[in-house]
């Protein structure tokens, strides 16, 4: 199969998930984001250290993920009252620090640290995706796939606009060392769509902010979304891979689907709770 018909029909594909998992199955979405936190997490170590690394390290740091994320749900659906419980998810994290004390090899150890980065810059902010997603104790699919199809509608606006006028040789280059095609043309035509997609979903009902905060909103999931694209873009010329897997043919791996969001989508939650719109 050529190249752009695949990643159409596994686009579609891909976009038919989200859209099924997050407003026509809400349940599914729990299923759909535990899968997401493991696999991009086993993404981001696969492509950090290798695919036989520090087994036991890698299970614990997801299994903290994931019982950060099922924390959250349960505590956000008022099943768990106690905040307190929240200690839970980081037993795994303080095993993941001492196991390593035993092995017997310790040359290889300063790769450690991207169990922790990934961690950090993957699992946490994945597993923080239920704060956005349940108000008052409702679980609430069309605002979070609003705010997944506002970055990824941002991302369409900084190809288009970046690719018809930001490849002239005058133009002024994001981020040249880590993405020499990125330019001050897609980041103008991502926040120009990424904010014309969030007032839309305000006025279609989705977002009950008011506008300026939609605007704000529009605005964070663009520079957010940009900013994600660049670390992972960083990290792949870093460790001198194309793609984070080969999960969704003609696109790569999932970690390279959600790039964008792992960044966006932690700016977004502060922004909210800042104003004190989260409920």
């Amino acid at each position: 199969m050529k190249e752009l018909p695949k990643r159409i029909i596994f686009g579609v594909l891909f976009a038919a998930i989200v859209v099924v998992g997050t407003v026509v199955l809400p349940p599914l979405f729990h299923l759909l984001m535990a899968f997401a936190i493991a696999w991009t997490l086993h993404e981001f170590f696969a492509m950090s250290i290798g695919k036989g690394g520090f087994p036991a390290e890698r299970i614990l740091a997801i299994l903290s993920a994931e019982l950060l994320y099922a924390f959250l749900v349960l505590y956000k659906t008022g099943i768990i009252t106690q905040f307190s419980l929240i200690a839970v998810p980081f037993i795994p994290v303080f095993l993941l620090m001492i196991i390593p004390i035993w092995h017997k090899d310790h040359s290889n150890h300063g790769k450690l640290a991207y169990i922790f980065a990934g961690l950090g810059y993957i699992g946490l902010p994945l597993s923080l995706v239920p704060v956005l997603q349940y108000h008052s104790g409702e679980q609430d699919g069309w605002l979070i796939l609003g705010l997944l199809l506002t970055i990824w509608v941002s991302d369409v606006g900084a190809y288009f606009i970046g690719t018809a006028l930001g490849q002239k040789p005058n133009s002024i280059k994001l981020a040249p060392a880590i993405s020499p095609k990125k330019s001050i043309w897609g980041l103008i035509g991502a926040v120009i769509f990424g904010i014309g997609a969030a007032i839309a979903f305000h006025y279609l009902g989705v977002f009950d902010w008011p506008v300026w905060h939609c605007v704000a909103i529009g605005a964070l999931a663009s520079l957010g979304g940009l900013l994600g694209d660049l670390v992972e873009s960083m990290w792949k010329r870093y460790f001198g891979v194309k793609d984070s897997g080969n999960l969704i043919p003609g696109h790569g791996g999932l970690y390279d689907r959600l790039d964008s969001a792992i960044i966006a989508l932690p700016i977004i939650t502060v922004y909210l709770a800042a104003a004190g719109l989260l409920l």
